[in-house]
């Protein structure tokens, strides 16, 4: 798998008494595209404690579906407005968890972009939450200027 992108994340969460917990991750991604849809894929790691995890984010025009697969499974619906649950499988257990979608900002190309979504999050009926995550993805090798489209400008004597 050609991981020809880079992945900047940044994740904050916030529960109820607790101060916000930031998370910063820079890594190597997959940007693909296929019948209008958009695909970004990136393995986790030991930072994001979901070492072993592969993430895929499938980028439509009304939804963004978030795919986890490996040591941790789980699939999250964002549609703003909506509310979705589904069971996050992990080696320490499962847990029914419903997300109810605040934002989706879908600025992403098969160039790259930026992705924001925001949701409340309520673990096995109890535990509230809110979490925002600001992806932005960037080719790992910028495309180099076409020299004969933009000569190199020279001071005039």
């Amino acid at each position: 798998m050609a991981r020809d992108f880079l992945l900047d994340v940044k994740g904050v969460q916030r529960y109820q008494e607790h101060a916000p917990d930031e998370i910063l991750l820079t890594t190597e991604a997959e940007l693909t595209g296929e019948g209008g849809i958009l695909f970004l894929r990136y393995a986790e790691s030991e930072l994001t404690g979901l070492a072993g995890t592969e993430t895929v984010f499938e980028l439509r025009r009304d939804r963004v579906i978030l795919r986890r697969t490996g040591r941790v499974t789980n699939e999250m619906v964002f549609i703003p407005g909506e509310v979705h649950a589904s069971l996050y499988n992990a080696p320490e257990g499962a847990l029914m968890i419903t997300v109810h979608t605040t934002a989706v900002e879908d600025e992403m190309t098969l160039m790259g972009g930026t992705l924001h979504v925001a949701y409340d999050i309520t673990v096995e009926g109890l535990g509230t939450g809110k979490i925002d995550y600001w992806l932005s993805v960037r080719p790992k090798h910028p495309p180099k200027p076409d020299r004969a489209a933009n000569p190199p400008k020279h001071d005039s004597v």
